[in-house]
């Protein structure tokens, strides 16, 4: 079962209150019927075995796309996946990521949408040796998650954050990981990550999954450093360093509020 842990909510804490209202798609979320930890007991036996039973199928499948695929890691940045970092990345990679990742080499903790069809993908995280799973979405569960997080790498921990997830819109980015690297200290690392043959499945954020005997290339950029002075402009580093809409273009690159 994913572990949950409240933390105490500074003053500075990202503040989600009107994203709902600002994101539609955001308030939906917040409406979730099942969660992983909520679903009947009556059927919570069958409901682990099915969710594990397709993380490992697809644990597998991202081994055989390691086995089978070509993967570069290349700068500007240091490109070593071990050392302790936040890396960041949009929610469109997350199944390549996968695949680059197939096993942690270093302690790992990560948020997670609590929604109950998220479990098989909590599972894989699992297998990857993720040690430290903290639910959250939205809301007060959000921004404890949040500072639960941030308290974790600030004593060694890694994690992976996608800025423009749970929900959208794509490749915009939210504070929420500005706030884990102001309060912990640890630098942000953008990392792009993008297969030669993948196949796209209609969603948000255009996930495309990678299939076997593959070409995954892993740009690893510059260390980004967050702090008080430079807060409020840091995000458009990031946004850039992660290939998003570009100046100019009429697309909002982060969020304001």
């Amino acid at each position: 079962m994913s572990e949950f842990r409240p933390a105490s909510t500074p003053a500075n804490v990202y503040d989600k209150t009107r994203e709902g209202q600002q994101n539609p798609s955001v308030s939906r979320a917040r409406k979730i019927r099942f969660r992983v930890d909520n679903v009947p007991a009556v059927i919570h036996p069958f409901y682990l075995a099915i969710t594990w039973l397709i993380a490992v199928i697809l644990y597998l499948y991202y081994m055989i796309c390691r086995m089978t695929s070509r993967i570069s890691i290349e700068g500007p940045g240091n490109s070593d996946l071990s050392r302790h970092s936040i890396f960041c990345m949009w929610h469109e990679s997350w199944w390549s990521y996968f695949v680059v990742f197939l096993r942690y080499r270093s302690a790992h903790a990560m948020i997670s949408h609590p929604a109950a069809y998220m479990k098989p993908l909590h599972c894989v995280m699992r297998l990857m040796g993720l040690k430290r799973l903290l639910l959250g979405s939205s809301g007060d569960e959000g921004k404890q998650a949040v500072n639960e997080l941030a308290r974790l790498v600030q004593q060694g921990w890694s994690t992976t954050i996608s800025p423009d997830g749970p929900a959208g819109p794509a490749r915009l980015l939210k504070k929420g990981v500005l706030h884990i690297a102001l309060q912990s200290g640890v630098p942000i690392v953008p990392i792009t990550i993008s297969a030669s043959r993948f196949i796209s499945f209609p969603s948000w954020d255009s996930k495309r999954h990678p299939v076997p005997f593959n070409t995954i290339k892993v740009i690893v950029h510059e260390a980004i450093s967050v702090n008080e002075r430079n807060f409020s402009e840091i995000g458009g580093r990031i946004v850039e360093a992660l290939g998003g809409p570009s100046i100019g273009d009429g697309t909002r690159r982060f969020e304001s509020s």
